[in-house]
């Protein structure tokens, strides 16, 4: 009986982003509020420093001679209550680098640098050396220099730890990925998540406290996926936990997009340079993210990738409708590239072989900026 009281109250109260704490329109509206009182820069053009305007705001660019550097900030969000919850912080410096590398990618830029901001209630030489390895770890997956960072302790301000950072990265002056180029007819390729990444933790949270599941018992469901693995916690040795899945860090993308973009601008590569119009990770916003790339052009993902089983047990026990949860989470795929049609092919089996289950999966429309989906309830226009 007490199941099916649950059940009944589980349908009848359905969840979404906002209800739990995050009202992703308010945020776009600040956001714009910000940009618009910040002003214009200091550095005029042809002076190092100066911007160099991209669309989709990924990354920030600013001209440094020949080249172009680029840089990205990001945190790791409410993912890190429960780390903290659990005690499981091996993950989330793999998620702070991946959410900073994984936006300059989108910009054509290889990420050379990162640095780190921890800030705590109070000092723990444990905590900080299991952070120190997880960074560590993300920075050589993401092939960056570690370089340095700040740790803030702030009793009355957080009370518990939170964790940011700020990449580097750099490409040669006009060969910034900028989607202006883009078209109708270019095809998209897209490259699978290891989960959650880092992103629509508030909700999970939510869902969480509805489900009275604990993150230490077996995940109450099949966790297996063919594109991931879960990464398990040190000395674990049983079946998957709820919170392993849950806590599985973001997939680094540089290894291989950063490669095709290397590749194509060299004699013999994998696709011409112009070949590679456009790239979004998809984080915040979910599929909205790519209204971010063109001021006209629409997309179609006509044949997604398979989200991996937390994204249904999600939708079920919280009753979370099909277009919150794309507009939420990333679904499955994680970052998406957009070719042209001739370069589609070799694109796709190039990256295929490296990062398994990456595949076509929709094409850009002449049909006004929107966003459609194979699920005909999932459907943007704006982001």
């Amino acid at each position: 009986m007490k199941s099916l009281i649950s059940l009944a109250r589980v349908v009848a109260e359905p969840m979404d982003y906002a209800s739990s704490g995050v009202d992703t329109e308010r945020e776009g509206l600040a956001v714009a509020s910000l940009i618009e009182a910040v002003g214009a820069s200091g550095r005029l053009s042809g002076q190092l420093g100066a911007p160099v305007p991209l669309p989709g705001g990924f990354g920030g660019v600013v001209e440094f001679g020949d080249s172009c550097l680029a840089l990205a900030t990001d945190g790791v969000g409410s993912k890190l209550q429960i780390a903290n919850q659990l005690g499981r912080l091996e993950g989330v410096g793999i998620d702070c680098v991946a959410m900073n590398v994984n936006d300059l990618i989108c910009v054509g830029a290889e990420p050379l640098a990162f640095v780190d901001y921890v800030a705590v209630p109070e000092t723990d030489p444990a905590v900080h050396k299991v952070l120190g390895a997880s960074l560590s770890e993300g920075c050589s997956r993401a092939r960056v220099t570690l370089a340095g960072g700040e740790t803030a302790t702030l009793p009355g301000i957080v009370n518990e730890l939170d964790l940011s950072g700020t990449a580097l990265g750099w490409f040669s002056r006009g060969c910034g990925i900028t989607g202006e180029r883009l078209e109708a007819g270019d095809v998209l390729i897209g490259l699978p998540s290891s989960g959650l990444h880092s992103n629509g933790y508030t909700l999970v949270r939510a869902v969480l406290e509805r489900s009275n599941c604990s993150l230490e018992d077996v995940a109450p469901f099949d966790v297996e996926h063919p594109s991931r693995e879960i990464e398990r916690f040190p000395n674990n040795s049983g079946k998957t936990s709820l919170g392993e899945v849950i806590l599985n860090p973001t997939r680094i993308y540089v290894d291989p997009v950063v490669d095709l973009i290397m590749e194509s601008r060299g004699e013999g590569g994998v696709c011409p340079e112009d070949s590679i119009k456009a790239i979004a990770h998809i984080t915040g916003g979910g599929l909205s993210n790519l209204l971010r790339l063109h001021d006209s052009l629409g997309w179609h993902i006509g044949e997604p990738l398979s989200a991996q089983p937390e994204f249904e047990w999600i939708a079920e026990i919280g009753s979370v409708n099909s277009k919150e949860m794309h507009r939420t989470f990333n679904m499955g795929m994680g970052m998406v590239v957009a070719v042209s049609a001739a370069a589609a092919d070799p694109v796709a089996y190039w990256l295929e072989e490296r990062l398994s289950g990456s595949r076509v999966v929709g094409e850009v429309v002449d049909q006004g900026r929107v966003v459609t989906h194979s699920d005909s309830g999932v459907r943007f226009v704006r982001y």
